[in-house]
């Protein structure tokens, strides 16, 4: 079942509202709202939901288990955390923040892919933890547009992660939750030459990774949250892009592989294979023998490092000294890198206790590496888990979360690879939503909370594979990396690419070269051809210049030949670069668009055409000229810049001092306003819940007087101190009674019948709660009947009197 969990705090009664209008109600997801509230006021949430929506609504209470179509709110005194497909709650306190971050975090490993985040309006932070730890476990997480937000912290907050999947309007994020859930109908995914099945097939041929084997929702979601973030519309589109920027399928194949881990992962979890299954795999063996033990998907190693650690604080217990064998494999070349090397962040080990942290980790600058001790057990290789074969003679398999991204059955197939590797009595420890299936009767199961098992039976059938070997072991530094976010963040058709297919089609006539168009700016705007081996997209920081992409060797050449083509605006050709290469530079000018690009053509050949004069190339006599012309720039910087920080240094001395003061003014505004901002947060809520709650009360309060004058009643309503509190217009041909009336006692209004006993008998209903009917005449003799009734209200104490008067 997915669980949508929904976070709003300040102005998010309006958008919940929305929400819930455009929700289906019978998704068979559950709901769980989760908000910023004051524990001294009473929430109205439940009840203004009732009249949204005809799911269940109701308060969570501790340790239910959650229904479908049901919307869980959460009580003003308690936080809300979910364990086991159940809500437990636990007490807050009244400064207490951070109750979507809670929620968050602890259904995102129980729900995995089937959680689904949304932020919608709020003021500070709260959610942008969370919504990490969704998107790491892969769910979906959604936040609400920021100008549609009326406190746009929350949902912004979340945004900057770089964790949102999408950005709507709470109106829209039904049909993005129905797409993702599988209610809409089934796009067109399937056929062989659709454009997943394109993009996947690309993905193959560069990486050599087929990604058919994967859920197709999850790789489709992947997508087209690359899609969204290049601001790409449709999937044609993406592919046009990938075909003009091959680098974006590295891009998107790192974005594919969900690489969550820490250390000792689901501590609970450690513990039981600490105390119960690492004692066992020692029985029985020998020094000699040692111990195999199989990591498969490890990411970037915590894991593996994690099980390391437990195997020599328990060989240290029982004082042995074992050959220990950890076989550590991933897919993700870049993943591998990071864990070979060993070197983590102090954020990364905040859950590690100060004993094993100052054990088995060096410390180094702002960073750990783990010691030689723990890294020498751990032998890391690029493995496809799915298509390589496998490790045989193995004593415990850990594959934790990976199994649930495949396909059935693909898991299948797997699960049959570790029956044959393991040992018989040797132990396979899985992830918490993941399950044997057919292959159950091969293991027992240990422990099912945390999905740990036992081989007790070996297969009939033998197995195609080779066993993995060690000399096919792939080593794996930091030089192999990958590239990320190497392209423009916009491709849309514009005159740019319109000229760029002009400069295309000119250059098939004459050329089939190696090349690239570069605009004045020096940005790479187009390559044709391959030109990996002359220039590279960097991999940190996004930029297009080529002369921070054009090879080493090639910079000081192509910056001078770009010079020289956009300054004289005639075409040059370098020779003798290298005795490889010849460097031609062409300037193409589009007269329409006033634009003007440059096309350099990185050669081998020596045949030439000869319209265009061919210079030798003096790198030594360039490389002068250029040094000299930067040096006289460089020359005139420092000296603006030196003026310029004389300048500065005399205004910081006196900023300096005001800093000082508004530093610590600061800090008491910082605390002052944090607590502002939580009571203000809790004040809008309820304002927004009580102003709700009014326009209730007006609509109904409209529908009895419409009510009373439509009917032409005579009835008069009296309060227990026998004042009057409304009454009906036709009540003035017996009564005298105007509207400023309302509020006087009814002892001082004269009445036209005669009817002496009249305050005793209004008296004595209050009193003893009995109604008393009386037949009265006025001075023509019109009879009247007078029926007085007691007035209860909702808590059956006496609120008043009601007088209804009938002519007879």
């Amino acid at each position: 079942m997915y669980v949508i969990a929904i976070g709003a705090s300040a102005g998010g009664i309006s958008a919940i509202n929305d929400f819930f209008d455009n929700m289906p109600i019978d998704s068979g997801a559950a709901f769980v709202l989760v908000q910023h509230l004051s524990s001294k006021h009473k929430s109205l949430m439940q009840n203004l939901l009732t009249n949204r929506t005809s799911m269940t609504v109701k308060e969570a209470e501790d340790g239910e288990t959650i229904a479908p179509n049901t919307i869980y709110v959460m009580a003003p005194t308690k936080l809300i955390l979910f364990k086991d497909n159940k809500l437990m709650l636990v007490n807050r306190t009244e400064n207490e923040s951070g109750a979507i971050d809670l929620f968050f975090k602890s259904l995102a490993p129980y729900k995995l892919d089937k959680a689904v985040g949304i932020v919608l309006s709020g003021a500070g932070s709260d959610g942008s933890e969370g919504v990490k730890s969704i998107n790491q476990h892969g769910g979906l997480v959604i936040a609400q547009e920021q100008s549609s937000a009326q406190f746009a912290s929350m949902p912004r907050n979340s945004i900057n992660t770089g964790c949102v999947d999408y950005i709507l309007h709470p109106k829209d994020m039904p049909n993005k939750i129905i797409d993702y859930i599988g209610l809409s109908p089934q796009r067109d995914y399937e056929q062989p030459q659709d454009p997943i099945s394109k993009i996947i097939t690309s993905l193959k041929e560069r990486k050599g990774i087929d990604f058919a084997d994967y859920k197709r929702s999850t790789v489709i979601r992947r997508i087209e949250r690359r899609m969204n973030m290049l601001e790409i519309r449709t999937l044609n589109d993406y592919i046009m892009f990938i075909d003009n920027f091959p680098s974006e399928l590295d891009t998107l194949h790192n974005e594919i592989f969900i690489g969550v881990t820490e250390f000792f992962r689901d501590d609970d979890a450690f513990f039981e294979l600490r105390n119960n299954v690492i004692p066992q795999l020692f029985k029985n063996k020998t020094a000699d023998i040692g111990l195999r033990i199989w990591s498969a998907g490890c990411s970037t190693g915590e894991e593996a490092y994690s099980i390391a650690i437990l195997v020599h604080e328990y060989l240290e217990t029982v004082n042995l000294a074992f050959n220990i064998k950890i076989f550590a494999t991933d897919i993700n070349d870049l993943a591998l890198s990071k864990a070979s090397a060993g070197i983590y962040t102090a954020e990364a080990l905040a859950t590690m206790s100060k004993d094993r942290l100052s054990k088995y980790f060096d410390k180094k600058g702002e960073y750990y590496q783990v010691k030689d001790i723990i890294r020498s057990m751990v032998i890391f290789a690029k493995h496809n888990i799915i298509s390589d074969p496998p490790f045989s003679k193995l004593d415990l398999i850990v594959c934790r979360n990976l199994l649930i991204y495949l396909e059935a059955t693909i898991q299948q197939n797997i699960f049959t690879v570790f029956g044959f590797s393991l040992n018989k009595e040797g132990y396979l420890f899985l992830g918490a939503s993941e399950s044997l299936g057919e292959m159950g009767k091969y293991f027992e199961q240990l422990d099912s909370r945390w999905k740990i098992f036992q081989h007790i039976r070996q297969q009939t059938a033998s197995l195609t594979k080779p066993a993995f070997q060690l000399n096919e072991v792939v080593s794996v530094n930091f030089d192999n990396r990958l590239a990320y976010a190497n392209v423009p963040k916009k491709w849309t058709a514009n005159a740019e690419d319109k000229a760029i297919d002009k400069i295309t089609q000119a250059l098939q006539e004459e050329y089939v070269p190696k090349g690239v168009i570069v605009n004045e700016a020096l940005e790479l705007r187009h390559t044709f051809g391959d030109v990996n081996e002359y220039i590279k997209i960097p991999s940190n920081k996004l930029s297009l210049n080529i002369l921070k992409m054009i090879r080493k060797d090639l910079s000081v050449a192509v910056g001078t030949a770009l010079q020289n083509v956009f300054t004289s605006g005639k075409d040059i050709r370098y020779s003798n670069i290298n005795t490889h290469m010849t460097l031609t530079a062409k300037l193409y000018v589009d007269e329409a668009a006033n634009t003007r690009y440059a096309i350099l053509l990185f050669e081998t050949d020596a045949i030439k055409p000869a319209v265009i004069s061919v210079q030798d190339f003096e790198f030594q006599e360039k490389a002068y000229e250029r040094i000299a012309d930067l040096e006289y720039e460089l020359k005139y910087n420092k000296e603006h810049m030196q003026a310029l920080i004389e300048e500065l240094e005399s205004s910081n001395e006196e900023l300096q001092s005001a800093n000082e003061e508004l530093s610590s003014a600061n800090e008491e505004l910082q605390n002052t306003n944090e607590e502002l901002q939580s009571v203000n947060e809790e004040l809008y809520t309820v304002n927004s819940e009580y102003h709700k709650k009014i326009e209730e009360l007006t609509q109904a309060n409209d529908d009895i007087n419409n009510l009373l004058a439509m009917t032409a009643i005579t009835a008069i309503f009296l309060d227990k101190h026998l004042r009057i509190r409304r009454f009906t217009p036709s009540v003035k041909r017996i009564i005298n009674l105007i509207e400023t009336d309302i509020g006087r006692s009814i002892a001082d209004i004269a009445l036209k019948v005669n009817y002496e006993d009249f305050m005793d008998d209004i008296q004595s209903v209050i009193n003893h709660l009995i109604p008393i009917e009386t037949i009265v005449d006025n001075s023509v003799a019109n009879k009247f009947r007078f029926t007085l009734t007691p007035y209860i209200g909702a808590e059956g104490n006496i609120k008043g009197v009601i007088i209804n008067i009938v002519e007879l």
